[in-house]
């Protein structure tokens, strides 16, 4: 699939309109030299602020692209929409770009999106450590797939619990409804940042463990930026892919600008239906305390071998040796993004 997709959609809806006039006007989607995008996520949550962000203040036009979303609520279908060509570039887990590319070596990650994790472990009460897990049901983005999953399974592993044998997991949705699913007692406990958890605080539960308190798990690539070597080595694409990676690099830089803050809290409040109280926490934890987006975009070769080892940990399926790393990423959209 190449970066004219969007053309062929306006095409398409010139078409569906033939009737009512008889042309469809000149530009579409890259008019000016401005071309969309669609980039795929799994929901607006605050691993994709700077995407947020960038669609928002527009930060991305400057550069060429024309930024939208295609949401997934399962995180299973992003990368075969990635694979199948329906998308061009998309979020994805480290853990679910492993076991794809074991597959499909085409597939690389192009840029790092979350490096640090920011997840706590909220469970119902009477259940106030790790300890008291067992028998329990946990709910998660995606059993065997997501962040959450491993990050709940390395937190337990240190407590010597082990999946179905101690505990079980199910698939509960994304952040939103997996808060609703444990203050609806669907669930004894999830895996949950904020803003969810600031909604879960103020119902009285409470937290029994932090990922970023944990070196080990809290230092890992949480989200990277995907797409297929063959798509974006093409003639045609590539310059395309080096100007939405300088926009998301400025994007970052936007977000991590404190006069920038009083508009980004406003637009998480907005974009996520969140109390302005709310909005700010979830700014200040992931922006201020955390530093959860790699300012330079770059993937790291430690961070991700500490990922890679994490995954062995946490018991997924093939994890990737260390020698096969190098193969799985690629850096240099983001290094010729970053040229002025």
């Amino acid at each position: 699939m190449n970066k004219s997709h969007p053309l062929r959609k306006v095409l398409a809806a010139c078409a569906a309109v033939l009737l009512l006039t008889t042309s469809c006007g000149g530009g579409g989607s890259e008019e000016d030299g401005v071309q969309e995008l669609d980039f795929g996520i799994t929901s607006f949550n605050a691993l994709h602020l700077p995407l947020l962000m960038a669609r928002e203040e527009n930060l991305m036009r400057k550069y060429g692209i024309d930024l939208k979303f295609t949401v997934f609520q399962d995180t299973g279908k992003i990368i075969p929409a990635l694979l199948s060509g329906s998308l061009d570039i998309a979020t994805a887990t480290p853990q679910q770009a492993f076991s794809a590319q074991d597959k499909e070596p085409d597939l690389k990650m192009i840029g790092a999106e979350v490096a640090k994790n920011p997840y706590s472990m909220y469970a119902s009460s009477g259940i106030d450590s790790l300890a008291d897990i067992k028998g329990k049901t946990i709910g998660v983005a995606a059993v065997r797939g997501s962040a959450d999953y491993f990050t709940a399974k390395l937190l337990l592993k240190a407590e010597g619990l082990k999946e179905k044998r101690d505990y079980n997991f199910i698939n509960a949705g994304p952040p939103p409804q997996r808060a609703s699913a444990l203050l609806e007692g669907q669930v004894d406990a999830v895996m949950s940042f904020p803003p969810d958890s600031e909604k879960l605080a103020d119902e009285g539960v409470k937290s029994i463990a932090t990922a970023s308190e944990v070196k080990t798990v809290g230092d890992e690539m949480l989200a990277t930026i995907m797409a297929k070597e063959s798509w974006y080595s093409d003639e045609d694409n590539h310059e395309f892919a080096v100007k939405f990676l300088r926009g998301y690099r400025a994007a970052v830089d936007w977000t991590y600008d404190a006069a920038n803050k009083g508009t980004a809290i406003s637009i998480i409040q907005k974009e996520m239906k969140v109390s302005k109280k709310h909005a700010t926490i979830t700014y200040e934890t992931f922006v201020e305390e955390l530093q959860a987006y790699p300012k330079d975009v770059l993937i790291g070769k430690t961070i991700l071998e500490n990922t890679a080892e994490n995954a062995k940990l946490a018991g997924a399926q093939d994890p990737p040796t260390s020698d096969s790393l190098p193969d799985r990423y690629d850096n240099s959209l983001v290094k010729e993004a970053a040229k002025k």
